[in-house]
């Protein structure tokens, strides 16, 4: 019995520790891919499309090369701004602040969020998300309750403050599940294509500033734009306290 424990421990350790390397080896894979795309030099000027790619391909949303826009789209497009109390500008926030998938997104694209964000109203029983559906919206709730299945099985009940379908925003995805209105709910809601949006202009800003930045330094100063611009997209700020 002793003996069988003993393997079975073993075996486990060897599991965890398996799982471990595959983590190792996707973080340096990724890192590899940030630094080739620096090394290899292209024949081609860098157009408007690659750059917005690269921005994308940061960002770690779903690239959609049928819709992407030109620079100047991207920058210039402005959507409503919809008032709300300040409770439910708060609401919001933090919902998105505590989702795993959303939480690390900076505060300026946060407030963007909230602002575009608008408000759906569904009656008790109402089809929200219907599992297998193409989703192009993402909800926050700020009343009532909602009920999550899959296959036709309860999950759970999701009460205010909860972001849900928000894998249909970063990734193009079906749903992964059903969710319908267990009580009468007030949702706010944004579409894809205005999260999208905001992601990739803020992502584009911070290449600019970047590049500009990289300009400046005597070293890099002579370099083709095409090279500056890859070395902005993996530019990481380190800040030390004195």
């Amino acid at each position: 019995m002793g003996s069988t424990m003993c393997y079975e421990d073993i075996i486990q350790e060897k599991n965890v520790r398996i799982k471990e390397l595959e983590i190792e080896n996707m973080e340096l894979k990724s890192k590899l891919d940030k630094f080739q795309s620096i090394l290899i030099s292209g024949s081609q000027s860098q157009s408007d499309v690659g750059r917005v790619r690269r921005v994308q391909r940061g960002l770690g949303i779903s690239a959609e090369p049928q819709c992407l826009q030109s620079i100047t789209d991207i920058t210039n497009t402005s959507f409503p701004q919809v008032k709300k109390s300040d409770r439910s500008k708060e609401l919001i926030k933090s919902a998105i602040m505590e989702n795993d998938f959303m939480k690390n997104l900076e505060l300026g694209q946060i407030q963007e969020i909230v602002d575009c964000m608008y408000v759906m109203k569904y009656s008790q029983g109402s089809l929200i998300i219907k599992e297998g559906d193409v989703g192009s919206i993402v909800y926050v709730m700020e009343e009532g309750k909602v009920e999550v299945s899959r296959e036709n099985k309860f999950l759970s009940i999701l009460p205010p403050g909860k972001v849900f379908g928000e894998l249909a925003i970063l990734y193009n995805c079906k749903r992964t599940a059903t969710i319908k209105a267990a009580t009468d709910c007030k949702l706010w809601a944004i579409e894809r294509k205005c999260f999208q949006t905001i992601m990739m202009r803020t992502g584009l800003m911070r290449q600019a500033e970047h590049s500009a930045f990289l300009k400046s330094v005597p070293t890099f100063v002579n370099l083709p734009e095409e090279t500056l611009i890859k070395l902005a997209d993996v530019l990481e700020e380190v800040n030390y306290n004195i």
